[in-house]
This record gives structure tokens, sequence and C-alpha cells, in this order.
């Protein structure tokens, strides 16, 4: 059980809610301003400013969630909360993976576009950063878990075409990628319409236009 208390000085009286987390496994506690929430989630805004029983009670349950990818969030809430000009300093925190990559999955649920942009950005720096090793169980949980016009499926798609048509990539090891592309049919897919629709060799890195959602890299500070 992970508790967490956090109150920024400038919402000093606001009020206080409590968010239960649980995937079923591991769970944890945060009490986070009321106004914060509301302000940059659309579902904690309905669900804090209707008569609902969370409403009421300044509780929230976020069941099916992990408890470190609402960490992440949290980390990202009070980085975008204390913003100068709207630039978000992109390395707040480290995390794996996955835990990134179900933090995106809870941008959705709640609503936070930006938020999901925030952890692409994270996302791409793990896979690059670790040499793309575990990218295979990222590929097979990001189809599984999001429909075929998402962008997360463009993204992860992207970086599979550059590994197999540009040289310097962050791959080293290559053979591991056939059998991903083997497996989940749609990935083959979507690698494919990507590279019906470019003219030169595909280098993800060119193309963020196509993977964020509101955001452009100018909102992050990407040097710091």
């Amino acid at each position: 059980m992970e508790n967490c208390t956090l109150i920024d000085s400038s919402l000093e009286g606001d009020i206080s809610i409590t968010i239960n987390v649980s995937d079923g496994k591991t769970s944890g506690v945060w009490t986070l301003p009321k106004d914060l929430l509301i302000h940059a989630s659309p579902f904690f805004n309905a669900a804090l400013n209707r008569p609902w029983n969370e409403s009421l009670s300044k509780v929230v349950d976020l069941k099916e969630v992990r408890p470190p990818s609402f960490r992440f969030f949290v980390h990202w809430l009070y980085a975008w909360v204390n913003s100068k000009d709207g630039v978000y300093p992109r390395h707040i925190t480290l995390a794996g993976q996955m835990t990134v990559l179900h933090a995106w999955f809870l941008g959705d649920k709640l609503g936070c576009p930006r938020f999901q942009d925030y952890a692409l950005l994270h996302l791409e720096e793990s896979i690059v950063q670790n040499q793309c090793k575990g990218f295979a169980t990222v590929i097979r949980e990001a189809y599984a878990n999001t429909p075929p016009s998402s962008k997360l499926r463009v993204f992860l798609a992207s970086i599979m075409l550059s590994a197999t048509t540009v040289r310097k990539t962050p791959f080293r090891r290559r053979g591991w990628w056939v059998h991903v592309v083997d497996e989940v049919e749609d990935l083959a897919k979507d690698m494919v319409k990507l590279q019906m629709f470019s003219a030169k060799p595909f280098v993800y890195a060119d193309n963020w236009a196509s993977y964020l959602l509101v955001s452009s890299l100018d909102d992050y500070d990407l040097w710091d």
C-alpha cells in the first residue's frame, strides 16, 4: 500500500480529495487538491462536481489502474501546474516502459491528452535508452488495449518501421522484431501503411505531429 499526501502551497485551503488506486494486485492512496484535479481532468471534474457518491464523500476509487502509473500522473500534474510559459520539464521522473505505457492508458481514462503526450515522450526516451529492451512486451500490451485509430499504435509502428529500414536506430539486436510483426497482425498492417506514404526511408523522429494528441515538442524542455 502506497500513501502520499501532496498539497500545493498555492492551493492552501482547497478541498482535499482522497484517491484510492488499485489494479487488483497492488494499491495506493493519494490525497490531492480538488481544484487541481478538476482543472486537469474532465473525469475528476465530472466525479467531483456532480451529485455522485465521490462528490459527497470526497473519495474517488480508481480500479484497474496501476499505482506506479498514477504516481507518474501526479508527477506530471504538479509539473504542469507549476510550469512556466506552458513548458513542461521532460525529465521529471524515471519510470519503466510498462508504467509509462499504462500511464498513457490512464490519461485516456481521465481525459488528459496532454498527459498522454507527456507519457509518450517518456516512453520514447525509455525505449531509446534501453536499446528497446522489453519493447516487444510494450507493443503486445499496447495493441491489445487500443483501437486501430490510436496514435499510440502509429507511434509504435513508426519506431518498428525505423528499426527495419534505417541503419542508425536504437535497435542493436534486430532478430526479435520479426516474431513481433508476425504475432501482432495489426502492427504489420500499420507499418505497411506508413511505408506507403513515405517517399524516403522512414524515420519516426521526423513525424512527431502524427503521434502527439494536442502538444508539440515546443511544449517540453527536451534538454534539461
